[in-house]
C-alpha cells in the first residue's frame, strides 16, 4: 500500500508484485511499515490476516493512537519493532533485494537543499526516495 496512485505506479515499475493506494480486498499475510506515522499502525493491523505480524521499521515513530481491541490487536496479530540496523543488516537486505529483482529509484540532492527535497517528497513531486549528497 502506498499513499498515492503515482506511488503505486512507481512501485509496479520498480518490480513489486502488487501495489495499491487503497485498502486491499483480502487480508494480507504480513505488513512492513516504513512510514514514521503512528496513525498507520491501526490501519496496518486492521488489514492483517489472523495470526500475522506487523513490522514497524522506523527509527522514529509518532504516537500510536489508542487501539480498539476488537479491530486491531485481537485475532492473535502481533507488532514487532525494528529500530536499529547495522551496516551488515543493510548489506543483507540489499542482497535479498537484488535476488528478487527489485529496483530503487532515487532523487539525489545537495545537502544544502534538504528542505526542498522534503517539501517535494511531502507534496508528491518526487519519484522514489531522496538521497542527500554531502560534500
Amino acid at each position: 500500500m502506498t499513499r498515492s496512485e503515482a506511488a503505486s505506479r512507481l512501485a509496479l515499475e520498480l518490480g513489486v508484485s502488487s501495489a495499491t493506494d487503497c485498502t486491499p480486498a483480502e487480508p494480507v499475510d504480513a505488513a512492513l511499515l516504513f512510514a514514521p506515522a503512528g496513525e498507520l499502525v491501526p490501519v496496518a493491523l486492521s488489514i492483517l490476516e489472523q495470526g500475522r505480524t506487523l513490522i514497524v521499521a522506523c527509527i522514529h515513530l509518532t504516537d500510536i493512537p489508542p487501539l480498539r481491541y476488537a479491530q486491531h490487536p485481537s485475532r492473535e496479530r502481533s507488532v514487532c519493532s525494528v529500530t536499529a540496523n547495522t551496516r551488515r543488516d543493510g548489506a543483507g537486505f540489499l542482497l535479498v533485494v537484488s535476488r528478487i529483482g527489485a529496483r530503487i529509484e532515487s532523487m539525489p540532492c545537495a545537502f544544502d537543499n534538504a528542505d526542498v527535497a522534503l517539501r517535494d517528497l511531502a507534496a508528491g513531486r518526487a519519484r522514489g526516495v531522496a538521497v542527500l549528497r554531502i560534500g
